[in-house]
Order: structure tokens, then sequence, then C-alpha cells
């Protein structure tokens, strides 16, 4: 008759901790599918950013090149170009130029200060000079009869994956 009257309830200790390990395993599995979503997110938001860097280098240099009215003499090559520019109607001297060395910036210097960072982290940068638009093979120097420039930008992602932005520009104040 005691017996009836001091039943015990609850858990045993070994249920106890099968319920902690149990939980501690789900937590984990939790936990890294919870940091691969985060990041993925981050990774996502550095590639948008640096696409966004790229599509406004590219803009800008479109622009530059199709005002252009000449180029300096031996100062159009692969990495580097000097050329001026009518802005306000004033002639202006202004040189997009890389290093050459991956992870430098593509610089845009108008000469009236030391240059500002037009876009960091680029891997490639090049530029190829047509004298005609179906023309095959590009030249890597400029010359008195290019008609057409293409610019190559290569930047570096996440996981150094290329984003890789190009365009063809023809000038249209040449001589």
């Amino acid at each position: 008759m005691i017996k009836l009257f001091s039943s015990k309830s609850g858990f045993t200790f070994i249920e106890l901790i099968a319920v902690l390990v149990i939980s501690g395993v789900l937590i984990l599995f939790g936990s890294i599918g919870i940091m691969k979503v985060v990041k993925i997110y981050f990774s996502q938001k550095t590639n948008s950013e640096i696409s966004y860097k790229g599509q406004l280098a590219m803009i800008r240099t479109s622009k530059e090149f199709r005002n252009l009215t000449r180029v300096a003499t031996g100062k159009g090559k692969t990495t580097s170009i000097v050329y001026d520019i009518y802005r306000n109607a004033k002639l202006e001297t202004h040189k997009l130029s890389w290093t050459g060395t991956i992870g430098d910036p593509l610089l845009y210097d108008d000469f009236s200060n030391n240059g500002n960072i037009l876009v960091d982290s680029v891997k490639n940068f090049k530029l190829e000079y047509y004298d005609a638009y179906n023309d095959k093979d590009p030249s890597p120097i400029w010359n008195s009869s290019t008609i057409l420039i293409k610019v190559t930008l290569d930047l570096i992602g996440v996981d150094n994956i290329s984003s890789v932005f190009t365009g063809k520009i023809a000038p249209r104040n040449l001589p």
C-alpha cells in the first residue's frame, strides 16, 4: 500500500543526457546551415558592389573616350592612355592607367591632383585600338587611324572570382 502513495515521476539521468546530446546535434547542424546562408548573403552583397563599381568605371571610361579629341603621341598603350578632352569649353589632359599588378586600382588623373581611384581591386585592364569597325586584329598601341577603343576591365570578386566588363567606344571628336 505504501508503494501506491510514493510513486516517483520524472526523467532519469540517462534520458536527460540523451535529450541534451540530441538537442546539441540539432543546434550544431542548424547553426552550420545558418552560417552558410549568412556567408552566401555577404558574398552576394560583395559581388553586387563589385559589379556596381565595374559598371560605374565603364560608364565613366565610355564618356571620357567618347569625348576625347586627341591622344598624346606614344601615350596610348594597353594599360594606360593620356588624352585630351574639352570640358566646359576648356581643353584638359587626362590619364587613365593601371600598373599591371593584380589588386592595384585603376587610376583616373586629370592632372589637377595626384590621381583618383576610378575602381579598386583590378585583376586586369586592357585597351585595344581598332582601325576599322570590322577589324579582327586590334593594335596594342594608339595610332592616328584608330577609330575604336575596346576596354576590358576585370575585377577581383569573392573567392578570387572575376567580374569582367567589356565595351567598345568610338571617339566622336577625333580630327
